[in-house]
């Protein structure tokens, strides 16, 4: 029978070993998911149009929050949202989710800083089909808020949907994107913010990603699109206000990647681990042994003659 002393040494033993496992399998990596797979925009102001609004998923920009609009014979108000959803399927199924941010680059600000919101959506939709008045249900609490201000005029915003992304990897929510608007809708001129889709004619490294942050037993290859160092713009590189079908399906995949290949650490994990194991077995036997000896040698001195 094992010692009291033994017994809290094998205990001891085995939460060490549980520590040093976990610190060997966890390996943190960054994951990139680049480009969205569906993303569009919805306006309030065809409400009071002539003309039902038509679906805006073709065009080469989307834009979020309050507008002043002038064509057409008609003047009015109209506030946006901006509808986007990313494939997650590149994510390992058993790997943690330590962060998670959603990011769209602006290339024309807000006149006036100005709050916006990222919220779950609910229900499916579709980028050809979407309008004001067809919009899914969404979680009313925004699940991150970014303040945007008129400079720099253009950069990347980033919304932190850890939360959501944690919920759609475990499957306790389904994946069916982030709606983003403005945080107080409203009849309000210059409080439009605008980013480039999937289609935006600009370079893949312009268009919107999911940076992740996880944990897994070995280093993932990042794949990302070559980013230089000050992206740059043309006057003729703003998007084009005309419908047009985009050159490649909602579900291109960028070719133009890099791929960085980190050695593989699976065989030397596996010696670390068997020669933790195989040592703690050793000391622990040990130990059982020089208990065993002391209680023998107890035992002789109770039943020697006197």
């Amino acid at each position: 029978m094992m010692s009291p002393r033994t017994i809290t040494s094998t205990i001891i033993t085995t939460i060490l070993i549980s520590s040093l496992l976990n610190s060997v399998w966890a390996v943190e990596s960054t994951l990139t998911i680049q480009p969205s797979i569906a993303d569009t925009f919805v306006n309030s102001m065809y409400l009071s149009h002539k003309y039902p609004e038509e679906p805006h998923g073709y065009l080469w920009g989307m834009f979020a929050g309050n507008m002043y609009a002038e064509y057409d014979s008609f003047k009015g108000y109209g506030s946006s949202r901006i509808y986007i959803q990313f494939n997650i399927s590149s994510i390992p199924r058993d790997a943690k989710i330590l962060s998670a941010n959603m990011c769209l680059y602006m290339y024309d600000p807000p006149k006036t800083s100005q709050e916006f919101e990222a919220h779950r959506v609910l229900s499916e939709w579709n980028e050809h089909k979407l309008t004001w008045t067809t919009q899914p249900t969404y979680v009313q609490t925004p699940t991150s808020t970014v303040t945007v201000n008129p400079t720099p005029r253009e950069c990347w915003v980033c919304w932190d949907i850890t939360k959501d992304l944690q919920m759609w990897h475990s499957g306790e929510a389904r994946n069916f994107g982030t709606m983003i608007k403005i945080s107080q809708e409203r009849n309000a001129t210059d409080q439009v913010a605008s980013f480039y889709p999937k289609e935006a004619l600009q370079a893949q490294h312009l268009k919107p990603k999911i940076t992740v942050r996880i944990d897994w037993y070995k280093p993932i290859p990042q794949q990302q699109t070559e980013t230089p160092s000050i992206p740059t713009k043309t006057p003729e590189s703003k998007p084009s206000t005309k419908e047009a079908k985009p050159t490649f399906s909602p579900t291109y995949t960028p070719t133009n990647i890099t791929e960085h290949k980190p050695p593989d650490y699976t065989i030397l994990t596996l010696a670390s681990v068997t020669i933790i194991i195989v040592g703690a077995i050793l000391i622990a036997k040990g130990k059982f042994r020089k208990d065993r000896k002391k209680v023998n040698g107890k035992r002789r001195r109770q039943t020697s003659p006197r």
